[in-house]
C-alpha cells in the first residue's frame, strides 16, 4: 500500500479544502486519539448531535444480525460497533452532510454518494462469503472511492479537466500521478487511516480496484476484504447504471469477478436483489439519490 507523501498531503490540508469531519465529529475523533478517553465521554459527545446518534444506533443494529433484540442505547450500540468503528462511521457521516454538492462540475456529486451507499451495502452482503465482519465492510465499502472526493475538492478545476479527459480506472490514476504526484486511492487510504481506520480497511480500500496488482497473501482477511470491495464495487457500479440494458451488459463482469470467491451466478443475482431492496431503504434513511431495478432473480 502507498500512501500519500506527507509534504504533499500537508498541502491538501494547508487548502483547507480537503474532505474532514467537523464539529461533533471533529470532537468524537480529537477524543478518541486521547490515552484517558473514557466510553462515557464519547456517548456523551455522540448524544449531543441526535442525528449521528440516530445513524450510529442503525448501523449497530445492523451489525447485531443474529440477535432479535433491537439496540436501542448509545453505550450498547458503542460497546458492538468499537471505539474505533464509531470515529469512522462518525467521521463518514459528517463528509457526506458538508459534500453534497461542490465546486467542480464533471464530478456528479449525487452519484457519488449513491454508489459508495450501494458498495457499502454490497461489501456488507458478500461478507458472509469471506468470512469476515460485516460492519466493517460496509464502512469500508461506503469510503472505498473517497479519494475522488478529495481531489475534486481541493483541486475541482484540474480534475474536472482529468474527468473529461480520463475513459477508464488506470488512465485517471495515471493522470492523478502527473498531476498531482498522488492518485485517488492513496488519498482514500491516507485519509481513512488518519481518522483510525485499522491497517488491514486501509490497505483493501487501496487495492480494491485492482486486487492482482497487489502482493496480499492469498487467504488473509485483508485479502478477503479487497475481494469483497473489488466485487462490490461492479455490484455499485450496476446499482447506479442509466438503464436495465447497461446493467445487463455489465453482468458477465460481475460474475466473473464474484466467482473469485466461489460466489455462483443465481447466489449472485439473488444477493444483489437483497442489495438493492436496503440500497432503497438506506437512501430514503440519508436522503441519498437511488433508482429503480429490475429483479435480478
Amino acid at each position: 500500500m502507498k500512501l500519500v507523501d506527507q509534504i504533499c498531503y500537508g498541502n491538501f490540508k494547508a487548502s483547507g479544502r480537503l474532505p474532514s469531519p467537523k464539529g461533533v465529529a471533529l470532537a468524537i475523533l480529537n477524543l478518541l486519539q486521547r490515552d484517558d478517553f473514557n466510553v462515557g465521554d464519547l456517548v456523551r459527545l455522540v448524544q449531543s448531535d441526535p442525528a449521528i446518534a440516530l445513524e450510529l444506533l442503525k448501523f449497530s443494529n445492523t451489525a447485531n444480525f443474529g440477535h432479535r433484540t433491537p439496540v436501542v442505547s448509545l453505550p450498547k450500540a458503542v460497546t458492538i460497533l468499537g471505539t474505533r468503528q464509531v470515529g469512522v462511521i462518525v467521521s463518514a457521516l459528517s463528509i457526506l452532510r458538508s459534500h453534497r454538492s461542490g465546486d467542480c462540475p464533471q464530478f456528479d456529486y449525487e452519484k457519488f454518494w449513491s454508489r459508495a451507499l450501494a458498495a457499502a451495502i454490497s461489501a456488507q452482503a458478500l461478507a458472509s462469503y469471506a468470512h469476515i465482519n460485516a460492519d466493517e465492510n460496509f464502512t469500508a465499502g461506503l469510503l472505498c472511492s473517497l479519494g475522488e472526493l478529495a481531489l475534486a475538492s481541493v483541486f475541482p478545476e484540474r480534475y474536472g479537466e482529468i474527468i473529461s479527459e480520463s475513459d477508464d480506472g488506470h488512465n485517471r490514476v495515471k493522470l492523478e500521478q502527473e498531476a498531482f504526484g498522488c492518485d485517488h486511492r492513496e488519498l482514500s487510504a491516507t485519509l481513512v487511516l488518519e481518522w483510525g481506520a485499522p491497517l488491514k480497511l486501509a490497505t483493501a480500500i487501496y487495492n480494491c480496484e485492482a486486487p492482482d496488482e497487489s502482493d496480499i497473501q492469498d487467504g488473509t482477511r485483508t485479502h478477503g476484504l479487497t475481494l469483497c470491495l473489488h466485487i462490490a464495487l461492479a455490484a455499485a457500479d450496476i446499482c447506479v447504471a442509466g438503464d436495465d440494458g447497461a446493467r445487463k451488459a455489465m453482468l458477465p463482469n460481475l460474475y466473473a469477478k464474484a466467482a473469485r470467491l466461489e460466489i455462483s451466478e443465481g447466489e449472485m443475482n439473488s444477493t444483489m436483489d437483497g442489495i438493492i431492496v436496503n440500497w432503497k431503504e438506506w437512501g430514503k434513511q440519508l436522503k441519498i439519490q437511488t433508482r429503480e431495478v429490475v429483479s435480478f432473480a
